[in-house]
């Protein structure tokens, strides 16, 4: 759809012609929906609506230690009568109990349930209990004081989650409460990585050599799919080959997976064989090349079975870029979940932006005498890592927009798009 050739030159795509060809093709590969027990959902995104089996709370319950009165206790207590306590009603007793308690007054515990006579709680620091059986109240109570009502909280039935949503243990806690067992998720998709460089050593093989230099991409990627709740089946390092890429393409598409990412090899140079081996295997270019900065030559195709592939510029942060934004768009497409939507900021300096380009900045979220404000980082250069040590988001520039000055409003995005930033 967005492939644009003059002869053999491709011409660059938009940041928003690349969303809207990922989303296209995307939302074909939708992440299929398994049933889980409710502890095994957290990280998972819900696929289907849960539905509330029990209310909350499941009956008229008590929210303070106290005494329980009935309408007329309530009047009496206004004459500054004593009352009878009829009984303790306590966590754990059944409805029947509390309904067979009969009378004005009782004492009642937090969690108990309250009969049907029962209009308010009085808390026990507002009564004086007698060692005969009676009570003095103190404090009169508005009808209905501590009285906790069946359903106040989630009505049975109702839906009360929707589809979409990363699932985290807070929600367990209310889906527990409510009745819920297990969880329509989508199944974690399968994805495969891929470094590519006769340059880069692993972490683990000891100090790079003369020339060369760590594979620091592979980790990244490995850790940002994770973040994800991807599972990362295929994850591999390639030389600059043509036979190596291509060999990494087939056993990708053996491994059934939902989404290939590779990094490096996706420019112009003698040796950048991505693109080339994607044809070599019958792959469908989408686009190559955006209108942004960092990140140019990011690459969307579709490989033969019908998996997503993302090749990636090599740069460092131009990984990360992509990553964080690209790619999680699409997983996230994929398990039809709600788009992302950017926190507005004001600017505290301002910023010198290229015409025509996208830019992806890396930004620190502060504190600000109006409140929080963004800026951007000193060391904006596609293979500066430092800045993504101090760095907690990003400040997105559409290429519509021209430079910035400190106030103006900008849209930022935290890096990771699970969570805020810690100054919230």
């Amino acid at each position: 759809m967005l492939i644009r050739y003059r002869g053999d030159m491709q011409q660059f795509v938009s940041m928003e012609e690349a969303f809207g060809a990922i989303e296209e093709h995307a939302s074909k590969r939708l992440i299929e929906t398994i049933r889980v027990p409710l502890p095994e959902a957290v990280g998972r995104v819900l696929a289907e609506p849960a539905i509330a089996k029990l209310s909350i709370p499941p009956f008229n319950n008590s929210a303070r230690d106290g005494v329980l009165l009935s309408s007329a206790g309530i009047v009496a207590a206004r004459e500054g009568q004593p009352l009878t306590l009829a009984g303790e009603l306590r966590a754990g007793d059944t409805i029947e109990t509390a309904e067979n308690l009969l009378g004005d007054a009782a004492r009642i515990m937090t969690g108990a349930p309250v009969p049907s006579w029962g209009a308010a709680i009085v808390m026990i620091e507002d009564v004086a209990l007698t060692d005969d059986g009676h009570v003095t109240v103190n404090t009169l109570p508005d009808l209905g004081a501590w009285i906790r009502p069946q359903g106040s909280d989630i009505a049975a039935g109702r839906d009360i989650f929707k589809p979409g949503r990363r699932i985290i243990p807070e929600h367990v806690q209310a889906l527990a409460s409510s009745g819920v067992v297990e969880l329509a998720v989508h199944r974690k998709p399968r994805v495969g990585i891929c470094s590519t460089g006769e340059e880069l050593v692993d972490l683990a093989s000891g100090p790079p050599g003369s020339g060369q230099i760590y594979d620091s991409n592979r980790p990244f990627m490995n850790a940002m799919m994770r973040s994800f709740g991807c599972d990362v089946v295929v994850n591999e390092h390639v030389g600059d080959t043509l036979d190596e890429m291509v060999g990494f393409l087939r056993r990708a598409m053996d491994a059934s997976l939902d989404l290939v990412i590779s990094s490096g090899a996706v420019s112009m140079g003698s040796y950048d064989f991505v693109k080339p081996a994607l044809e070599a295997v019958g792959a469908q270019i989408i686009f190559h090349k955006v209108t942004q900065k960092p990140g140019k030559p990011l690459l969307f195709a579709i490989l033969p079975n019908g998996t997503l592939y993302f090749g990636l510029p090599g740069n460092p942060v131009s990984t990360v870029v992509n990553c964080r934004f690209y790619v999680h768009y699409a997983l996230g497409v994929m398990q039809q979940k709600p788009l992302e939507t950017p926190i507005k900021l004001r600017l505290d300096r301002d910023i010198e932006k290229p015409e025509g380009l996208a830019v992806f900045l890396k930004a620190q979220c502060l504190r600000g005498k109006g409140g929080a404000m963004v800026r951007a980082l000193e060391g904006q250069e596609s293979f500066q890592t430092q800045p993504l040590l101090e760095m907690n988001g990003w400040i997105v520039l559409s290429e519509h927009l021209g430079s910035m000055q400190a106030g103006d409003m900008v849209n930022f995005y935290p890096a990771n798009p699970r969570g805020l930033p810690d100054i919230f």
